[in-house]
């Protein structure tokens, strides 16, 4: 069955200071509660729609929700914070940049170019990739349901669905299918 559910869309913490990475809280206009799973940054690109897992749970989380609003303060005021980060990681680099080898992370070199050596590293960099985007999604995935488990709360699975709207416009309004 398709729906359209249009309502409002709140980021989720457990912490004040700190989102759950990777989950959406939908509420729409009669007040019920999806938690959507976004493991990618696009909820769309153009006619393209990326199918996003869509759960209920068995209790309320509009208490552990934040809007955009409220976390762009929260993130503006940490990031007053985060110039010392910056001030220690842009040294550290040029060091490690220096101590280990490209071919470490690339693949072996590609003078004279060779289709076959191109073509092994792309596929080496894809699989290493896509190895690392699975990890952290379940990694999210299983720490959300610890979050959730010590509330004795549960998730379901409804169904997937996609955005209609653009993700500059998601804090303010969203429809899902």
């Amino acid at each position: 069955m398709i729906k359209s559910i249009e309502g409002k869309l709140y980021n989720l913490t457990f912490e004040t200071n700190k989102i759950i990475r990777g989950f959406w809280l939908l509420i729409d206009d009669e007040g019920e509660e999806f938690i959507i799973q976004q493991n990618f940054f696009l909820f769309g690109f153009k006619q393209f729609k990326f199918n996003r897992k869509v759960y209920q749970a068995t209790d309320s989380l509009k208490k552990y929700s934040i809007s955009g609003k409220e976390l762009i303060i929260k993130t503006k005021e940490k990031s007053d914070k985060s110039y010392l980060g910056l001030a220690l990681v842009i040294p550290l680099m040029a060091i490690f940049r220096n101590v280990i080898p490209l071919d470490l992370l690339w693949g072996a070199s590609n003078l004279p170019i060779s289709y076959l050596t191109g073509i092994l590293n792309l596929i080496l960099f894809w699989l290493v990739s896509f190895s690392l985007l699975k990890i952290t999604f379940s990694l999210r995935k299983s720490k959300f349901q610890k979050k959730l488990k010590k509330l004795n709360i549960e998730l379901h699975e409804v169904g997937q669905g996609y955005s209609k709207n653009p993700l500059q416009t998601t804090q303010e309004f969203l429809k899902w299918w």
